[in-house]
């Protein structure tokens, strides 16, 4: 059975009445230990997409996760395997993933290969994710979604406000990120199941500085294995950027639907002094970052 099937039977209206919230978990608790068990029999991702979020990363993978021949991880958008799932160890992170022969059913049925994707935009920001990922997924390919920083930290706020991250307002938010940031690489490092709350939700600021999170990724993959999707070309001309994509990938073209989940939120904009003010501490860094890429992009200036 298809992991999209699974989940969409287990999101079923039928399965939130009273009394059935047992079953659901016996159900999962079942998948779980029969996925582990086949784990040696199970294909590996094609792609990951790494960052950044609130950049529309969600929209992009549920265009492509429409797919016939695509298939996402059980656990949904992303195993989040080599950030705060490392400690599972590889079985639970190829368990994530079909069959070879679910692989072959669909490419006989689609006269297509099975592509799997694992979207994790957390992994570009993350210390450890991407050198963890090419020891183990040195020839994946990789995409990143770039939104202008000073926007990107707005929504992420409004997010961590929606999400019950976050009980400071946003300059507050902004002045404590450095406290709250502060010693918490070197815990990650200590201890693999270690999960910082801060340095996931609250680095508002430091997820826009984007040229050193490329230089990392550089480092460890080949530019021809990278695609960098600038987020405002995607917002206004989704359907080209699917179809530049879908072509990089060697998939069928598909279209942005109107379902697709855009997990966008309303919400008063800024003011204009705390704006003008993250465009200047973002401008140096912007500049590296287009020297980086060899090209510019409209951002706020």
């Amino acid at each position: 059975m298809s992991t999209r099937v699974i989940t969409r039977f287990s999101q079923h209206r039928f399965m939130d009445r009273p009394g059935l919230e047992q079953l659901k978990d016996r159900g999962k608790r079942w998948r779980e230990q029969a996925a582990l068990a086949t784990w040696e029999q199970r294909v590996l991702p094609d792609v990951a997409l790494v960052g950044v979020q609130r950049s529309g990363t969600t929209a992009l993978c549920e265009a492509l996760y429409r797919l016939e021949n695509v298939e996402r991880p059980r656990r949904g958008k992303g195993s989040h395997f080599f950030s705060y799932n490392y400690d599972r160890g590889w079985e639970w992170f190829q368990a994530q993933f079909p069959t070879r022969a679910w692989a072959g059913r669909v490419e006989q049925k689609v006269d297509s290969p099975l592509f799997c994707f694992d979207a994790c935009p957390y992994y570009l920001f993350h210390p450890f994710a991407i050198e963890r990922m090419a020891q183990a997924l040195p020839d994946i390919k990789v995409m990143v979604m770039l939104r202008d920083p000073v926007r990107r930290a707005e929504s992420h706020f409004h997010h961590s406000v929606s999400h019950g991250h976050e009980d400071l307002d946003f300059p507050q938010a902004l002045d404590r990120e450095p406290d709250r940031l502060a010693g918490e690489i070197e815990r990650m490092a200590q201890d693999w199941s270690y999960w910082s709350r801060s340095h996931e939700h609250h680095s508002y600021f430091s997820k826009g500085v984007y040229v050193e999170q490329l230089e990392r990724l550089f480092h460890f993959y080949d530019r021809d294995q990278v695609r960098v999707i600038q987020s405002e070309a995607f917002y206004s001309d989704p359907n080209t950027v699917l179809a530049g994509v879908t072509e990089w990938l060697g998939l069928p073209g598909v279209t942005l639907d109107h379902d697709d989940d855009r997990n966008g939120h309303d919400y008063r904009p800024m003011d204009e002094p705390m704006r003008r003010h993250l465009i200047e501490l973002y401008r140096g860094p912007n500049e590296r970052l287009f020297d980086l890429l060899g090209r510019r992009y409209d951002w706020l200036s």
